[in-house]
């Protein structure tokens, strides 16, 4: 029954080349394939785009504690690898609102002070507008020797604590981040992108991607009848309303059609550490417990304490206090389009709510590589139903469970771990296809 259900399934499934689903029967099954080429380079360029909203408070540092792990992991690799890596952050511009006339000064100072910020203009298309001037530079701390960090320049320690810095970008920055917009920004940055390396994205947010360069948008708007703030970006993104967003295709088509210096296509992997359901890799608000708990325990209350000692309102602040803490916990936005986005590339996908990002880091840096293990998109419905082929050589072979490969469990979901003879090696084809209750 196993073996006819393998070939059905592989026969069903043949052309796909990457992350497919297609409805079977029955009806609550979907068929999935997951398939990619270990290509194994000794240069890589790596941009991690961070988020740098007010709701990152507390994330950013999660990101710069794992980063000597990260160095480690690169450090790792076989053949070793020549790497940099620099940072920017997904504010680009905000377009919030509504005001007019265009133009009139007084419409500019209401959209000031309506969205609490300085610089807004009232622009043709009666929106409160205000652009960033450092939009895709590449960040660089008082305490970094370089915004571009080349590995071969610091010592290990150096390079991780310099890295560190540079991704504490901070937290003023736009309210709705376009980390795809910055992301093609910054790779166009002079002395960045070198020759025949491989490009490595990386984005980490807990926000949607609002990226909008024709500025046809109105990323916040307020509820006329309760004033609430409305996030239009994210009922775009979950198709509740028609987008006016750049469309994903459009970024990818960028990234695919970057080449090195002889015209050939530079090769590309996208990693998104966003908002997902906990334990899955389905986009979702995300939670953190350890966070919470610490919001509640006495040395978080001893926090909003002082902050609230002195207000006429003791236990509405400190409510507040409270309720601000466990919102920086946790996810804001599910991040479907960066997943879009980096399943276009068989990228992976990671928690921005794990307490410990390393383990996300430590499989960005496997793709620079030769991985060890892929996460599949979704649980297969059965072990029986999971087929895994390494392809070398030209000839093609399956792999058994238990001495080809293992099915694990991570933080984020079930994974492949490639093993004995299925263990990849460089220009190896991996092939995972299986069903899904989804």
């Amino acid at each position: 029954m196993r073996a006819l259900t393998k070939v059905t399934l592989l026969a069903s499934l043949c052309a796909c080349q990457s992350y497919v689903a297609v409805p079977v029967q029955p009806v609550t099954l979907v068929a999935v394939s997951q398939r990619n080429k270990v290509r194994v380079f000794t240069k890589a360029d790596v941009l991690l785009v961070v988020d740098d909203s007010p709701s990152m408070i507390g994330k950013q540092e999660r990101l710069a504690a794992a980063l000597q792990n990260f160095t480690a992991s690169l450090d790792a690799l076989s053949p070793p690898v020549d790497y940099q890596v620099a940072v920017t952050t997904t504010t680009v511009s905000e377009r919030l609102g509504a005001c007019g006339p265009p133009g009139d000064p007084n419409a500019a100072a209401q959209c000031d002070s309506e969205w609490e910020a300085d610089g807004f203009s009232c622009d043709q298309g009666l929106a409160c507008f205000r652009s960033f001037p450092g939009a895709g530079h590449l960040n660089q701390a008082s305490s970094a020797p370089a915004a571009i960090l080349r590995r071969s320049d610091y010592g290990a320690q150096q390079f991780a604590a310099a890295l560190a810095a540079n991704v504490q970008v901070g937290w003023s920055g736009s309210r709705q981040p376009q980390g795809m917009e910055a992301m093609k920004l910054a790779l166009k940055q002079p002395g960045f992108l070198r020759d025949a390396s491989k490009i490595v994205v990386a984005f980490f947010t807990d926000a949607e991607d609002c990226s909008d360069p024709g500025h046809r948008l109105a990323m916040l708007t307020k509820d006329p009848a309760t004033g609430n703030v409305v996030d239009q970006c994210a009922i775009m993104a979950r198709g509740a309303a028609r987008s006016a967003l750049e469309p994903v295709a459009n970024y990818v088509n960028y990234l695919r059609g970057l080449e090195d210096t002889d015209g050939t296509p530079k090769e590309v992997e996208v990693g998104a550490v966003v908002s997902l359901q906990d334990g899955t890799q389905d986009p979702g608000v995300c939670a953190n417990p350890a966070c919470d708990a610490a919001c509640d325990a006495p040395a978080g209350v001893a926090a909003c304490d002082v902050r609230c000692k002195n207000s006429p309102t003791y236990q509405i602040c400190m409510a507040d206090c409270a309720s601000e803490c466990h919102t920086f916990c946790g996810g804001q936005v599910p991040g479907r389009r960066y997943l879009d986005l980096a399943y276009a590339f068989s990228g992976i996908a990671a928690n921005v709510c794990s307490d410990d990002a390393s383990p996300a880091l430590s499989r960005l840096s496997s793709v620079i590589g030769i991985p060890k293990q892929v996460l599949l998109r979704a649980p297969p419905s059965s072990p029986d139903v999971l087929v895994v082929r390494v392809e070398r050589g030209g000839q093609s072979q399956e792999c058994a469970p238990g001495t080809g490969y293992v099915l694990v469990n991570t933080e984020d979901g079930p994974a492949v771990q490639f093993a004995g003879p299925c263990t990849l090696q460089p220009d190896d084809v991996w092939d995972l296809r299986y069903l899904t209750n989804r």
